[in-house]
């Protein structure tokens, strides 16, 4: 599943016509499903309106085509469980909890914020941890007590890149085998050879069949092929350091001929060093054939 950029007008406004446009490439490319409303998507930029019109856009943009997840997590238990409301509503397939971010709450506070959250709506709530931007970390033991206790808690999007971590999830509650989704582009193959899902990645984005080919070729145990996407996969992921997130995930794009927009500021344009080395890596994937 790729986990969707928000593409911008020059002054900032969402772009709708453009965002229609990069949906159908996603769908068409034959991806299982679209993450809206996450990191990727810069929904800390977006206010409570824009978070809402965001999702009632990608709803209808979908048209039931793959399975929409939504990102809902707030900083606040009361202000997620209202917008997860809110999406619920408006035909979302399934949820997405963000641990709340800047707080760094305790992992008892996180197991209640769930708790709340997963008994205030009758769809299927998936965890999401990113402790590089969120600040805390999800435990599976935490995990583990939010599923015994609810039912529709099904899993966990992960983006810490621990594979060892990653792979606890699937198992940490007991007589239930939770859904996992890697988020760490590197470890892709790794994850799914040991159990995990499948993939919510942002690089997905950029080039939407490298990571379709990617899941298929290792679903179809054609090892050699996967293996050698995974490189590229991994390749595409590590650019990500090169600028401010998610700046060149957009810089990439319109490398690649999807322009989305920029950033919302005060993130701005990549250092021209720094857009040189994408280019290389962009280069690269257009010679493999993966931006078809």
């Amino acid at each position: 599943m790729p986990a969707l950029v928000t593409p911008f007008h020059p002054d900032e406004r969402i772009d709708c016509g453009t965002w229609q446009r990069l949906i159908d490439r996603m769908i068409a490319a034959g991806v299982d499903g679209l993450f809206v409303g996450g990191s990727s998507g810069e929904f800390y930029a977006l206010d409570p309106e824009e978070r809402a019109l965001t999702l009632r856009f990608c709803v209808q943009a979908t048209a039931g085509r793959v399975t929409l997840f939504a990102n809902v997590g707030c900083i606040t238990t009361r202000e997620t469980v209202r917008l997860a409301d809110s999406a619920q509503g408006m035909g979302v397939n399934a949820l997405v909890v963000i641990t709340p971010y800047y707080l760094k709450p305790t992992q008892d506070e996180l197991a209640e914020h769930y708790i709340e959250i997963c008994r205030a709506v009758r769809l299927p709530v998936l965890a999401y941890n990113f402790p590089q931007h969120g600040g805390v970390e999800i435990l599976p033991e935490t995990l583990c007590r939010i599923a015994t206790r609810c039912e529709n808690m099904m899993g966990l999007k992960d983006s810490s890149g621990n594979l060892e971590q990653t792979v606890a999830y699937r198992t940490c509650a007991p007589g239930r085998e939770l859904a996992v989704f890697v988020g760490s582009e590197g470890i892709l193959l790794d994850g799914w050879q040991r159990g995990c899902h499948g993939a919510v990645t942002a690089c997905a984005n950029i080039a939407p069949r490298l990571f379709v080919d990617l899941y298929r070729a290792w679903r179809e145990g054609r090892l050699e092929e996967a293996g050698r996407l995974q490189v590229l996969a991994a390749e595409l992921g590590q650019a990500g350091g090169l600028h401010t997130f998610p700046s060149v995930l957009k810089e990439a794009m319109r490398l690649a001929g999807f322009p989305a927009g920029n950033c919302r500021r005060p993130i701005g344009p990549m250092p021209e060093p720094a857009l040189r080395q994408l280019a290389a890596v962009v280069d690269h994937l257009k010679r493999e054939g993966c931006l078809a």
